[in-house]
């Protein structure tokens, strides 16, 4: 019952400077309970950061998204065979690129497998420029 009087004559305005500061929020006295109060040796430890650039302080989670992105699905291209063959029962040989001229190539193409794409060529002798 003592911080009755203390608290009424510390809310009494004297001037007008001192009843605008008893409006404001923080001139308003505030009571918290000692139980809620903690000091400085007594508050939870917080990290301490060193880095200056800020790189070493991102979240470990990020880092290991950007170590290993999501895989790709590589495109291969085919193999150049001078003698091409059906390599299973979804392999079919066609000949594209044919006109007037030329015959074209033929190929083999699979559906159920990509690694079975052939092309029927030759491979070209290098000259010999020594004779």
């Amino acid at each position: 019952m003592a911080l009755l009087p203390l608290l009424s004559q510390a809310l009494r305005p004297r001037s007008l400077l001192s009843s605008m500061r008893t409006l404001s929020l923080a001139a308003a006295p505030r009571l918290l309970p000692t139980s809620h109060i903690r000091s400085l040796s007594q508050s939870a430890p917080q990290p301490r950061h060193t880095c200056l650039h800020g790189g070493c302080c991102r979240p470990r989670v990020a880092v290991a998204v950007k170590a290993f992105p999501a895989q790709q699905q590589q495109t291969r291209g085919m193999k150049v065979h001078s003698a091409i063959r059906k390599r299973c029962e979804h392999c079919m040989i066609v000949r594209r690129k044919a006109n007037k001229r030329k015959v074209g190539y033929r190929y083999v193409i699979c559906s159920a497998n990509p690694r079975h794409k052939q092309r029927q060529g030759f491979v070209k002798q290098r000259a010999n420029p020594q004779g």
